[in-house]
């Protein structure tokens, strides 16, 4: 066997930044892979909790990434490893937040004597409680998310997506609860009015009234849309 040949034979598959072993082996994972791929894991995990920390008691521009690692326990490098920047760290805690409360939304499945119309008011009631009792989502979601993420951020996840909200207004219509009239416009009003809503809660320096007056609001609002109470004409 040549030198070349004998070096390749002994050549051993380098470790990857992540902590996961290069391929090799036709592809078979190493011994102690598994583990390596936890560690990677709760590394990025770690980061993520420690940001949600101080994010949502200090805001993003008040944080610093120094802060973030020496929480964590962890090195700028393993930070660096899993995210691009500061921006892209705080994009995967609003992520975290926003989806949580995504969770928590009603379905249908859930409960299938609800109409269509009494789902969106449930949904809309989750956000207004979100805003005003769960302080990672107010700071991180309603206050930090529109300036650091631009509105859109807002848009795709304030009341949810417009285009639930029209098949909730299709519904409602279909089920004879909502007057007809035309849903695409409807549904922007009702999105934005959602937004809108939960945003005076966020920057409110008492959320738990704001969000009782804006509740009020709504039902003043809401009535006026035609809604029919299926008792009614009993």
């Amino acid at each position: 066997m040549n030198q070349a040949a004998s070096s390749q034979a002994v050549q051993r598959p380098s470790d990857r930044a992540d902590g996961t072993a290069s391929g090799g082996d036709g592809g078979r994972a190493e011994p102690g892979s598994g583990l390596r791929a936890a560690h990677v894991r709760d590394t990025r995990q770690a980061l993520l909790t420690a940001a949600r920390e101080l994010f949502a008691v200090n805001g993003f521009q008040g944080t610093r990434t120094e802060e973030v690692v020496q929480r964590a326990g962890l090195t700028r490098g393993a930070l660096y490893h899993h995210f691009r920047d500061k921006e892209d760290l705080f994009r995967a805690v609003y992520e975290e937040v926003a989806g949580e409360v995504t969770l928590a939304l009603w379905r249908r499945s859930e409960d299938r004597h609800t109409n269509a119309w009494n789902l969106f008011r449930a949904n809309s009631e989750v956000y207004l409680d979100a805003a005003s009792t769960n302080p990672a989502y107010r700071q991180i979601v309603l206050i930090d998310g529109p300036a650091v993420l631009g509105w859109n951020s807002l848009s795709e996840r304030g009341d949810g997506p417009t285009h639930q909200i029209i098949g909730y207004l299709r519904d409602a219509v279909a089920e004879g609860v909502l007057e007809p009239q035309p849903i695409e416009p409807l549904a922007h009003l009702l999105a934005a009015l959602g937004r809108g809503a939960a945003l005076y809660v966020a920057h409110a320096s008492d959320p738990v009234a704001a969000r009782h007056e804006i509740s009020q609001c709504n039902e003043r609002f809401l009535a006026g849309l035609g809604v029919r109470h299926p008792d009614a004409d009993a």
